[in-house]
């Protein structure tokens, strides 16, 4: 079922937060983003789980040198799953690198699962499967 205008706009808004956090290095802000027991499929051999062991997502993306891996979240599509306070969102992934001027890095298809907290939303899960590595 889609979902409200509002819970779209707020969901967009904080995918496009999480991309911010995670390029700039900001970890914690990057893991206020998701639930205290929230899950990263996709990234690594094992799921990543809990916001503290979440911090090395943001860590890896610096590896190449601060500021320069650039996500960007594409064609999302957001439904409700029972009733109004969970949604899943589906987008693609598009991450760059420009230490060495620039180059696709990924092109990642991302299904995330958000819960509300309070007037806002946050990441449950996010199962990333890497198109293009």
């Amino acid at each position: 079922m889609s979902i409200s205008t509002d819970d779209y706009v707020a969901i967009s808004d904080h995918l496009a937060r999480y991309c911010w956090a995670v390029d700039e290095g900001d970890e914690e802000g990057w893991i206020r983003l998701w639930t205290e027991d929230g899950v990263f499929t996709g990234v690594t051999p094992e799921p990543v789980v809990g916001r503290e062991a979440l911090r090395q997502i943001v860590r890896m993306s610096q590896a190449s040198g601060p500021g320069k891996t650039r996500h960007m979240v594409a064609s999302l599509a957001c439904d409700y799953q029972d009733g109004n306070d969970v949604v899943l969102a589906r987008y693609y992934n598009f991450v760059t690198n420009w230490a060495q001027g620039g180059r696709l890095q990924v092109m990642a298809l991302c299904t995330v699962l958000l819960e509300r907290a309070g007037s806002g939303w946050l990441i449950r899960r996010n199962d990333s499967t890497m198109m293009l590595a």
